[in-house]
């Protein structure tokens, strides 16, 4: 009896060790059910991605494109400017859609329509930014257009600072992404978007304004249900062609995410955000795979009597599932131009990372000190090289001034 007891628990253990086995296997294969159309979910530092739905699908972004008005205003600076609102400002946006109603002439800082912008999702405020830093709404159009370009968001096309409906007017779960992640690295904008009350003094022309954020993430007391500890806050929207929007932040230890969840159904949005923001922080964990600074290798080079120390010219942090055993390869590839003498801080080179065969990231690498040739010969035609263009130099203004010379004394007598 005793033996078909210790037989019955042995048999028990077995199977949870193979259930655990199991599921710490599955891991890596295992993706979360996103109810919306289109959805990703990266690391906030690196821009990597840790989960997609439909990312590069054309969407209307609603009020999440004030995340680019915000960033060209910030890049402007200047947050202490009073800005004199124009008498059009009322008529360019929808009635009844959401503002803080700004009257002609009256005046605010920029800092605090940007406060507007982010937390009241004011399409007043955005009008009045946009005019205030490009002369106009499609100019400011362009500007946010050429910044999506440049950030390698390429799939979006803006014609308006707040985004109400235009159908040319859309962008991707993935371009959302990227442009949040530059808009993260601003203090003030991560500020701005993590606030839940912020207080406009009384104008000239308005009384005391009181400001709420209508992002449930970071509205603990009001809505528990969806609140997300660890929340950065960042942008909700919604029109009816575009439904809900959110573009979502949390951190948690060295791991911050951000997720974009578009065309979400009512609260779809929060309960898909909450999942994504789950699925990151339960199922990957980041490494530093590389430092700043970090001696690489020590390389030989051709005429040189020492070797080369390497180091990585910036930081690279990965984010790869827990308990995965999956490894990081690494090669080291040389300028094919790289000659001696080499200064200190020069870049000679790279190494890239790879995983499974795919490349995944490239840091360029730098010498660690100054290298001269070994062979004295080289040494010498290398400044004698350098001695030559020098006195080529000389020559050529020499010969300038003795141009200049011969000429004056010409038109000297010519006027005698």
């Amino acid at each position: 009896m005793i033996k078909k007891k210790i037989f019955i628990i042995a048999l028990c253990i077995l199977f949870l060790l193979t259930n655990l086995i199991n599921t710490t296997m599955a891991a890596p294969n295992y993706k979360p059910n996103i109810k919306s159309p289109a959805a990703i979910l990266i690391d906030a530092k690196t821009g990597q991605i840790l989960y997609g739905k439909n990312i590069n699908e054309p969407l209307y972004p609603a009020s999440i494109t004030k995340i680019m008005t915000a960033l060209i205003l910030l890049e402007e600076g200047d947050l202490n400017k009073v800005v004199k609102i124009h008498e059009n400002v009322p008529s360019l946006i929808e009635p009844g859609s959401s503002q803080i109603y700004l009257l002609p002439g009256e005046k605010l800082t920029r800092k605090q329509l940007l406060y507007a912008l982010l937390i009241e999702s004011a399409n007043d405020a955005a009008v009045a930014i946009a005019q205030d830093v490009a002369g106009s709404i499609e100019n400011f159009a362009d500007r946010m257009n050429e910044k999506a370009k440049e950030l390698g968001a390429t799939h979006s096309h803006f014609v308006n600072p707040h985004g109400l409906h235009d159908e040319n007017h859309y962008t991707t779960a993935k371009d959302m992404a990227i442009i949040t992640r530059e808009a993260m690295k601003n203090p003030i904008f991560r500020n701005a978007v993590s606030t839940v009350r912020y207080i406009i003094p009384a104008t000239e022309k308005q009384e005391t304004r009181y400001l709420y954020n209508a992002n449930r993430l970071i509205k603990k007391s009001t809505y528990k249900d969806y609140y997300y500890q660890g929340a950065t806050g960042i942008k909700t929207g919604y029109t009816t062609q575009a439904q809900n929007t959110l573009v979502g932040g949390a951190k948690k230890g060295n791991l911050e995410l951000i997720s974009v969840v578009l065309n979400a159904k009512g609260t779809d949005i929060y309960e898909d955000t909450r999942t994504l923001l789950n699925y990151g922080f339960e199922h990957f964990t980041t490494k530093i795979i590389v430092r700043k600074g970090q001696v690489i290798k020590k390389l030989p080079l051709k005429n040189a009597n020492e070797l080369l120390p390497v180091s990585a010219k910036n930081t690279f942090q990965y984010a790869s599932f827990k308990n995965s055993n999956e490894e990081i390869t690494s090669i080291i590839k040389l300028d094919k131009d790289l000659s001696l003498p080499i200064k200190k801080g020069q870049i000679v080179g790279s190494i890239e990372y790879s995983l499974k065969g795919q490349p995944i990231n490239t840091v360029p690498l730098v010498a660690e000190k100054t290298i001269e040739p070994s062979n004295r010969i080289i040494a010498f035609l290398y400044h004698i090289k350098i001695g030559k263009v020098i006195l080529n130099i000389i020559v050529l203004f020499l010969l300038y001034r003795t141009f200049v010379f011969i000429r004056k004394n010409k038109d000297k007598k010519r006027s005698k």
